[in-house]
């Protein structure tokens, strides 16, 4: 059989065997609606596996049960988070529209939200970022204004990883008088993650980024009365989002929760020795290549490097074809033909965009997958450097 070497897990990671085991009861024999636990013992053991899931997040992330909010992944809580804080705030404490500060690297989660509300006549402003892919809480301040409701920068970028300061951040907005909310789908189970720690308000995360299933995801917020309902329906979730429970993915996130949590110290050296033991064969074995964004304050699973004298396609084109899969940016822009906006933020110019990769490890990388890529992309890389 091929060999395959996976690579890309800040796209996707695959489901654990032991998630899977636990969510796939919940397909079948325990398909009842956790709704009707009152008065029905088929549902009361739906709620039970619901609960525990929801037990088990806020215990990888170091909240109240409560406080945990189960969504259909990263993008719905980040849209939600925007969109309803934004409004709800601006209504009741300005009585005008209000002003949001981000990141000019979010996610476009975020990036996209944000733009749907300046349409709507809300302010925003974009803070820069330099080379180190890291925001300055400093730049953050500036941007504040009277007006300013809520602050959204992300734990960690999701295609150079680089990880940001959030409690600084979250101090500055609370110093305005302002709501904060992080992105932290990559660093949920791959870094310690505490949101009294950060000082967050909301903190999105999502199952399939930390070998849960795909679908489903949560937000935390600190306090319920912030949010406005985001979906109208049976009252599920306190009332903030209607819609019959997704039981066997939330049962799964609860168990990738649990994983994660228990796996985390070990994992997190043995993807950080494996990352930088990657970045140093190929710096070895291929000349002119640079890493983008800071390489300490990091996750342990990303590696993003520009590589001079070749695109990025025909690069990643060439690596699937000898099975090392990749991403030359984000997963959710893979379409588009256009450099990375995250690569132009940080001041990469367009041809040093479009000459870097992604290679994201993750709990399958083994010592030997970190070998086979090491050798074979310098190969590729040569070849491709002499048809330019």
């Amino acid at each position: 059989m091929e060999r395959i070497v996976y690579l890309d897990n800040a796209a996707t990671t695959p489901v654990d065997a032991a998630v899977l085991d636990e969510m796939e009861p919940f397909f079948t024999e325990r398909f009842a609606n956790p709704m009707t636990y009152m008065h029905s013992s088929a549902g009361d053991v739906a709620h039970t596996a619901v609960e525990e899931a929801r037990v088990r997040v806020a215990s990888l992330i170091g909240s109240n049960p409560e406080q945990v909010v189960f969504t259909s992944g990263g993008t719905e809580s980040d849209n939600w988070v925007l969109k309803g804080t934004v409004e709800r705030t601006s209504r009741e404490r300005l009585h005008k529209p209000g002003h949001l500060v981000t990141a000019e690297f979010e996610h476009h989660a975020i990036l996209h939200s944000a733009l749907a509300l300046q349409r709507q006549g809300y302010e925003v402003t974009f803070v820069k970022v330099g080379r180190s892919g890291i925001v300055d809480p400093d730049d953050v301040r500036r941007a504040m204004r009277p007006t300013t409701v809520l602050v959204s920068i992300m734990h960690a970028n999701n295609e150079i990883g680089t990880i940001q300061p959030i409690a600084d951040i979250a101090r500055v907005a609370h110093e305005h008088g302002a709501l904060m909310h992080t992105d932290a789908v990559q660093t949920a189970a791959h870094i310690p993650l505490d949101v009294n720690t950060l000082e967050v308000d909301f903190l999105s995360l999502s199952g399939h980024k930390f070998n849960g299933p795909k679908g489903v995801g949560i937000l935390f917020v600190r306090d319920h009365a912030a949010l406005y309902p985001f979906i109208d329906g049976g009252g599920q979730e306190w009332g903030l989002r209607g819609s019959t429970h997704n039981v066997p993915g939330i049962v799964g996130l609860g168990k990738a929760a649990q994983l994660g949590k228990e796996r985390l110290p070990g994992e997190l050296e043995r993807l950080t020795t494996l990352r930088n033991m990657l970045f140093d064969k190929l710096s070895a074995r291929i000349d002119r290549i640079a890493a983008n964004g800071d390489m300490k304050q990091r996750v342990p699973q990303n590696l993003n490097i520009r590589i001079e004298g070749i695109d990025n396609e025909p690069l990643l084109v060439a690596m699937n074809e000898a099975g090392i899969i990749a991403a030359g940016g984000s997963a959710c822009n893979a379409e588009e033909t256009v450099a990375s906006h995250v690569l132009t933020s940080i001041g990469c110019d367009l041809k040093e965009a479009k000459s870097s990769i992604r290679l994201s490890l993750g709990y399958v990388t083994t010592a030997k997958d970190v070998d086979y890529a090491a050798d074979v992309i310098p190969g590729l890389v040569k070849f491709l450097r002499s048809m330019a």
